[in-house]
C-alpha cells in the first residue's frame, strides 16, 4: 500500500548529512511496513532491530556506552551482518521499548551525521519515557492512518484518484465519479484508515461488503484492546482508568448536540469526583500526545491571531480514525457504508475532516462559536481567517457561515459536504472526500502538496 509519507523519508536521505529520523504514530498505523516495504528497497542493504522483541539488540544499549561506533560494532555481532552506515538503513523499531536507544541518537546526530538512521515508535511510550530525550538532535515524521486518498490506492481505484486530482485543478468533476467517490467514502467512514483494516476489507470487499465490514471491525476492536493495554503499560494503573473512560466517553461527547454536529467538550459526569477542566487535564493531555485524539480549541473570535482567542477549557475532541470511532461506538455496520441516514453522521463528517486536515499538515487546530453561531473548522490564509463547514448530507443552507462572513468580512467561505465542485459568489462548495485539498489551497506553513 503507498503511503505519501515516503516523500519526507526520500528527501530526508537525500541530505549530505542527517539528523536520525524517528517515525512516530499511534500503533499499527504501518510505520514498520513504511519504513521496510517502502523505504528500505531504496538503499543497497538495510538492518531491522526491532528493540521489543529482539533482547540481544536491546540489552546492546543498556548496558556501558553510547558511543555510536561502538554500539554498531555490537549490533553487527548480534545480526551477523556488516553495516555500512554511509550507505545501508539501519532501523531501530518499538524504540520506545528501550529508552537508552532513544538517547543513543543523540550521540548518532553529534558523532555521525552521515548515518542513515530511522527509528520508530509509538507515541505512548516514547513521549511518556523516562529517560533524556535527544531534543534537537533528531527529524521528525508523523504517520498518520491512512488517508482518503491513500485509501483509493488500496483499492486500486488508480482512475478515480487522478479524476479527483485534475479535478482539484481544475474544480470540476463529471457526475459519475462523484457518485463513485462518494459511495466509496461511505465504505472509508467505517473501515477507516488503520492499515490493517484496510488490509482486512479490501481482501474480500468484491465478494460481499457486509462481511469486509465486520472483518474490519474486528481488527478495530483488537486494535482498541492495544490502546487499552498501552493505557495501563505507560500511565499506571489509577491514572489508566482515568483515561480510559475519557477515552470510552468520546461517542457520547461527539454526540450530545440534537442537531448531529459534534459538541464542545463537557467535563462533568466524565471521572466521578472531578469536574472542570483541571479534574480531567492530565488524562486528556495523555491521550492527545499519543495521538488518539485530536484536540480543536474553540475561539470566541475570528480574527487573528487566533490563538489569542483560546481557552483551556473550551475544546472539542476527536477520534485519530474513523473506522475507530465507529468500533468505540459500536455503530452498526451497513450493507453499504456508514455514511447514510442516522444520528451520528454529523459527528462522524467532522470527524473525518479533522483526521484529514491532521494528516495533512492543516495547523492551528481551531473551531469558532460565537453566541449561537459555529463554524467547524477555521484554517488560516495569509492575514484572512477562511470559514470551513462540515455537512454530512445534502443541505448546504447554514446561518452561521453567513453570520461569520458578515462580522469578519472573510475573502472566501468553504462549504464541505454531499455537492460536486461549484462556486457560488465567495462561496466554495467543495466535496467532502476532497477536504484534504485545503492544506495547499489555504495553508502556507505547509506547501508541500498533500497528494
Amino acid at each position: 500500500m503507498k503511503r505519501k509519507a515516503i516523500r519526507e523519508l526520500e528527501a530526508w536521505k537525500r541530505k549530505p548529512s542527517r539528523k536520525p529520523m524517528l517515525l512516530q504514530g499511534v500503533r499499527q498505523c504501518g510505520k514498520t511496513y513504511l519504513l521496510k516495504q517502502l523505504f528500505a528497497p531504496s538503499f543497497p542493504g538495510y538492518h531491522y532491530f526491532d528493540l521489543e522483541k529482539n533482547t540481544a539488540a536491546a540489552s546492546v544499549f543498556r548496558k556501558g556506552s553510547l558511543d555510536p561506533r561502538a554500539l554498531l560494532k555490537e549490533l553487527e555481532l548480534v545480526s551477523d551482518t556488516n553495516i555500512s552506515p554511509d550507505r545501508d538503513l539501519i532501523i531501530f523499531d518499538e524504540i520506545q521499548a528501550c529508552p537508552r536507544a532513544l538517547t543513543a541518537l543523540k550521540y548518532f546526530c553529534d558523532d555521525m551525521a552521515d548515518c542513515y538512521i530511522c527509528a520508530a515508535g509509538s507515541l505512548s511510550g516514547v513521549t511518556m519515557s523516562d529517560q533524556p530525550f535527544p531534543v534537537g538532535k533528531l527529524e521528525y515524521t508523523d504517520l498518520y492512518s491512512m488517508n482518503f486518498m491513500e485509501f483509493l490506492d488500496a483499492l486500486e481505484e488508480e482512475r478515480l484518484k487522478n479524476s479527483l486530482q485534475n479535478a482539484i485543478e481544475e474544480e470540476s468533476l463529471p457526475e459519475a465519479a462523484h457518485d463513485k467517490l462518494w459511495n466509496i467514502l461511505g465504505e472509508y467512514i467505517v473501515v477507516g484508515g488503520m492499515p490493517e483494516a484496510v488490509k482486512a476489507y479490501r481482501s474480500i470487499r468484491r465478494e460481499s461488503l457486509r462481511t469486509a465490514f465486520a472483518e474490519a471491525r474486528k481488527v478495530q476492536e483488537n486494535l482498541i484492546r492495544g490502546y487499552l493495554a498501552d493505557m495501563a503499560k505507560y500511565s499506571g494503573h489509577s491514572n489508566s482508568m482515568h483515561i480510559e473512560r475519557i477515552w470510552s466517553n468520546l461517542p457520547s461527547q461527539l454526540g450530545r448536540e440534537q442537531n448531529g454536529n459534534s459538541s464542545r467538550y463537557r467535563f462533568k459526569g466524565v471521572i466521578p469526583g472531578r469536574k472542570g477542566f483541571r479534574g480531567l487535564e492530565g488524562p486528556i493531555d495523555w491521550l492527545e500526545k499519543t495521538g488518539l485524539v485530536l484536540k480543536y480549541s474553540i475561539v470566541n473570535r475570528g480574527e487573528l491571531p487566533l490563538s489569542a482567542y483560546t481557552a483551556q477549557g473550551r475544546f472539542k475532541l476527536y477520534a485519530h480514525d474513523t473506522g475507530i470511532l465507529g468500533a468505540l461506538a459500536d455503530i452498526p455496520l451497513l450493507d453499504r457504508g456508514g455514511f447514510h441516514e442516522g444520528f451520528y453522521k454529523g459527528w462522524v463528517a467532522e470527524s473525518f475532516v479533522a483526521q484529514e486536515f491532521s494528516a495533512a499538515g492543516v495547523e492551528p487546530n481551531i473551531a469558532w462559536k460565537e453566541n449561537t453561531a459555529e463554524v467547524e473548522f477555521l484554517l488560516q490564509k495569509r492575514n484572512d481567517v477562511i470559514p470551513v463547514e462540515v455537512k454530512a448530507g445534502r443541505r448546504s443552507h447554514s446561518r452561521s457561515a453567513g453570520t461569520f462572513a458578515g462580522k469578519y468580512d472573510p475573502p472566501e467561505i468553504v462549504k464541505l459536504g454531499y455537492w460536486n465542485f461549484r462556486k457560488r459568489g465567495i462561496t466554495r462548495f467543495i466535496p467532502l472526500y476532497a477536504a484534504s485539498m485545503l492544506n495547499t489551497q489555504f495553508t502556507e506553513n505547509n506547501p508541500q502538496t498533500h497528494f
